[in-house]
């Protein structure tokens, strides 16, 4: 059982890739400071097949007939928060996030961040998995859960 007040979500279920892809966006708990991700490779084969998951998160964006201080219809755009190693094995990797760190700013990465990297700020409320896979005929199965810890009291 986690802290108290923590919580605990799969992010994307255990599934068999070969190809690159993304999962569903998944609404996460507001008003979280932290989180632990965590991947999990059970199976890996192929010649020199390779895994790189990355946890993005969803951005509104205005349409061109949105007024201003109106809620956002245009096409969202997602940005990369974090980048695990890169796996080319069965393995279990673990990513610790926080909002800490103050303001950031940069372009928009998608599939792009450095490996084994995130970023700090403002976690959001919004997230999906993007995967990359490599290699000849790669297959890897995984699964990605997280936990969200609350702002301290």
């Amino acid at each position: 059982m986690g802290q108290i007040n923590t919580r605990e979500i799969c992010l994307l279920q255990s599934t068999t890739v070969t190809t690159t892809g993304t999962g569903p966006d998944i609404n996460l708990i507001q008003a979280f400071q932290a989180a632990i991700v965590t991947v999990s490779v059970t199976a890996a084969s192929g010649t020199s097949p390779t895994l790189d998951v990355f946890v993005q998160n969803k951005i509104g964006q205005p349409a061109s007939t949105d007024l201003s201080g109106g809620f956002l219809t245009g096409t969202a755009i997602y940005d990369d928060i974090m980048h695990f190693a890169q796996v080319t094995t069965t393995a279990t990797r673990i990513f610790r996030i926080a909002t800490a760190g103050g303001n950031q700013e940069g372009a928009q990465q998608l599939n792009a961040l450095a490996a084994a990297t995130g970023k700090t700020g403002p976690l959001g409320g919004m997230w999906r998995v993007s995967y990359v896979v490599g290699g000849t005929s790669p297959s890897f199965t995984y699964s990605v859960s997280c936990q969200c810890v609350p702002y301290s009291t």
